[in-house]
Formats: structure tokens, C-alpha cells, sequence
């Protein structure tokens, strides 16, 4: 009886011994998401993910703006004494041959001889003007104007019925020198050199006229207040 007390003692000294020595092993508690954050691997929502391209604006382009017309100031001034020259040179040939048609028909340098035969040019029906007006004085006439439309002053002006009525004067003069020529030789058979000078003046003064037009434009009209 006394031996199984004895192990009876023994078996519960070792239960209390192991159970001091090694204590129960809990595992610690896992941390709670609080409330209002985003779990760990998850982005939040309304935040840009890291590395995303935000989309680019796309950048106004600036209007282009159209180039400034040539117009102030004209041709340039050399062009412009050119023209006031050219038309003073038609203005001294056409008081020339105004002066002969009434003083005898006779020019100089124009011998008569062949085909170039001034005097017939300027005494043929077709150097009168409905039988009335004489040629000479409508070409005068002409490089009175001519003369005035190509001073500098009206090219730098800026009214555009000046600039009008010079394209369409000079437009006229070419055109009535198509038909002198014309009449010179098919109707006439004969030329006259200071009329030849006369339209080549004006074929210039046409050309540089057009080229102006082109070049430097004419004023817009001005917009009523």
C-alpha cells in the first residue's frame, strides 16, 4: 500500500513539474483592419495607382495670323519714280504730236520714207476720233491723268479709288493701243515712231501697274462706323 502511494505522489509531482516548465503556447492575434483604411495590396479607391500616365491635355494650338498686307507705303520709292518718269516721258511725246498734227504734220527724225510714215499716221482718217477728235489729243488728255495717278503721292495713299481707277485707266489706255496698233498696220500700211514710243510707255506703266496690284494689293474699303 505504501509503495503505490509513493508512485501515486511521483506521477503527480511530474504533471505539476511539466506543467510549470513549459506553458501553453497561444498565437498572437491578428491585427484587425481598422475601419476607413484599404487592406494591404489593395490601392483605395479615388487615389491614381502609382506608374499610371495621367492623360495629357491636349495643348491649344495658337491661331496663325495672317501676314500683314504690303500695301502701306506702295511700291518701293525707286518703282514709284520710275513710273512718275515713264509717264512724264508719254506726257512730252503726246504734247509733241499734238503740236505737229495742228502745225504741219511734220516730226522729227521721221523721214517718211517706207514704212515708217509719221505724217501719214497722224493725218489718217483713223487718227481722228469719230472724225472729230484727234488721236493726239485723246493720248494728251491720257498723260495728263497718267502723270497725276503716278506721282508718289497716290501710290502711298491710302484711298482705294485712287488705286482702282489707276488699274482700270491704264487697263483702258492698253486696250486703245491694241487698236492703234491694229490700225497702224492693216488700215493705215505705215508706222510712226514717236506713236510706237507712246505705246510702249504704256505697255510698261500696264505691266508695273498689274505687278503692283499683285504685289502690294489695294486697300480694303473702309467698314462704315
Amino acid at each position: 500500500m505504501a509503495s503505490s502511494k509513493t508512485r501515486s505522489r511521483n506521477r503527480s509531482g511530474r504533471q505539476a513539474r511539466s506543467s510549470t516548465r513549459s506553458p501553453a503556447r497561444t498565437s498572437p492575434p491578428k491585427a484587425q483592419a481598422q475601419p476607413g483604411q484599404a487592406q494591404s495590396g489593395q490601392p483605395q479607391s479615388g487615389q491614381a495607382q502609382s506608374g499610371q500616365a495621367q492623360p495629357s491635355r491636349a495643348r491649344r494650338q495658337p491661331a496663325e495670323v495672317a501676314p500683314e498686307p504690303l500695301r502701306p507705303g506702295g511700291p518701293p520709292p525707286w518703282l514709284q519714280i520710275v513710273t512718275l518718269v515713264l509717264a512724264l516721258g508719254g506726257l512730252g511725246v503726246s504734247i509733241y504730236e499734238t503740236w505737229a498734227h495742228y502745225n504741219g504734220s511734220h516730226l522729227f527724225a521721221c523721214n517718211g520714207n517706207g514704212s515708217e510714215n509719221c505724217t501719214a499716221v497722224i493725218t489718217s482718217p483713223q487718227s481722228m476720233v469719230f472724225g472729230v477728235i484727234p488721236v493726239a489729243i485723246l493720248g494728251l488728255a491720257f498723260y495728263v491723268f497718267v502723270v497725276a495717278i503716278m506721282t508718289p503721292w497716290a501710290w502711298r495713299t491710302q484711298r482705294r479709288e485712287v488705286h482702282l481707277l489707276r488699274l482700270a485707266s491704264m487697263a483702258v489706255g492698253m486696250g486703245f493701243v491694241i487698236y492703234l496698233i491694229y490700225a497702224e498696220l492693216y488700215q493705215i500700211g505705215s508706222w510712226c515712231l514717236y506713236c510706237t514710243i507712246v505705246h510702249i510707255i504704256t505697255f510698261l506703266l500696264f505691266c508695273i501697274t498689274v505687278m503692283s496690284a499683285a504685289i502690294w494689293g489695294i486697300p480694303a474699303p473702309k467698314k462704315a462706323p
